[in-house]
């Protein structure tokens, strides 16, 4: 069959529209060193085991000396973004001006669309987003002297636990002396978690997904409290994110860890790293490439979990439309091929020297 060079022309002229469509949003001119505006980590997915968590048993007070007291068995992981592809959680520490947040996911691996599954905007309540903090105990969730703090409802102002799911409207803004960290309306007692959850306990998201985050990180007045966002395999939190859980570097630890956008205690205040933590171990941005802290102005990112292409991408637009119900693939692809730092996350991989400021156990 013999097509007209009319029919080429639209075509062609269709897929440059398209092309531009899906990378309009991305702030130009592109760095891929030093200051970043792109960062893309390749090989993503682990073939290994890791210590999941099963049970927790902390023991009568004052001697807590259950022993072992954190309960855990060998999971095996595979394929394409593995540990990544499991339900992941969003954590944030301030000082942080949160504006937006949504999460966006295919119905399939080979979707033409990615749908928005969650969403907020500062001041208004949730949509499929519930914010948790770790103050288990009289309000929301569980705590005992030997085993610790569960997770709870996070209060409006982010700072204490309350009685029920988003009991109260969040303003957006994080002290620099607390953590919250956001999951789906699902709870573990709604339909069941992978690995041990106690307290208050919600599902993450699992498979491709892609978070997009308006926010700021004002100075903080201590230099040891520093911002940073980050993502954690959801099983992290439902057992103790500072404690018994399945977090790690290389095996047998290492269930999944992102470090997207974190100030480090001790370097550059106004400069984010990243970095990633599996089975196979860790690498991330190195010494001399970062996101510029916005310490006045908004920004927004993109945190793009592509099981398709077995890859991670963290990429900074100029603006985002959140009343957007979903995007295409092909928008999705734009942010995936965009001009980026890439690393390879090849077996193997080792960690740089620095650690980021939240606690990592």
């Amino acid at each position: 069959m013999r097509l007209s060079l009319s029919f080429i022309a639209a075509a062609t002229l269709c897929y440059t529209v398209l092309a531009q469509q899906s990378t309009q949003k991305l702030v130009s001119p592109a760095s891929i060193s030093g200051s970043l505006t792109g960062l893309k980590y390749t090989n993503v997915g682990a073939t290994g085991t890791y210590n999941q968590v099963t049970n927790l048993i902390p023991g009568t007070f004052p001697t807590c000396d259950v022993n072992p007291f954190c309960i855990t068995q060998p999971k095996q992981i595979s394929g394409n973004l593995a540990p990544f592809n499991e339900e992941m959680t969003f954590n944030f520490r301030g000082p942080l001006n949160l504006f937006n947040i949504a999460v966006y996911q295919p119905s399939g691996t080979n979707a033409t669309s990615w749908t928005q599954t969650s969403s907020w905007v500062a001041g208004q309540a949730p949509n499929n987003l519930v914010f948790m903090n770790n103050f288990g105990g009289d309000k929301s969730g569980e705590f005992s002297i030997c085993g610790g703090n569960s997770q709870s409802f996070a209060n409006g102002a982010w700072t204490d636990a309350t009685t029920a799911a988003n009991a109260e409207i969040a303003n957006g803004f994080l002290d620099e002396s607390h953590e919250i960290n956001i999951m789906t309306a699902q709870t573990c007692a709604d339909s069941p978690c992978d690995g041990f959850a106690r307290g208050t306990a919600n599902h993450g998201w699992a498979d491709s997904k892609m978070l997009v985050v308006t926010f700021n990180m004002p100075p903080s007045s201590d230099p040891s409290k520093v911002p940073a966002i980050w993502s954690l395999n959801a099983q992290v939190v439902r057992s103790a994110e500072y404690g018994c859980n399945c977090r790690g570097e290389g095996s047998p630890g290492g269930c999944g860890e992102l470090d997207i956008l974190e100030t480090l205690v001790g370097a550059d205040p106004n400069q984010g790293t990243s970095e990633i933590y599996s089975v196979k171990g860790a690498t991330g941005s190195g010494t001399n490439n970062f996101f510029a802290r916005p310490t006045t102005d908004k920004v927004t990112y993109a945190a793009i979990f592509d099981v398709q292409t077995d890859s991670i991408a963290i990429q900074h637009l100029t603006t985002w439309d959140y009343s957007q119900t979903s995007v295409t693939r092909d928008v999705i692809d734009g942010y995936l091929n965009a001009p980026a730092l890439e690393v390879s996350f090849a077996k193997g991989a080792r960690r740089r020297d620095v650690v980021g400021g939240h606690r990592r156990l």
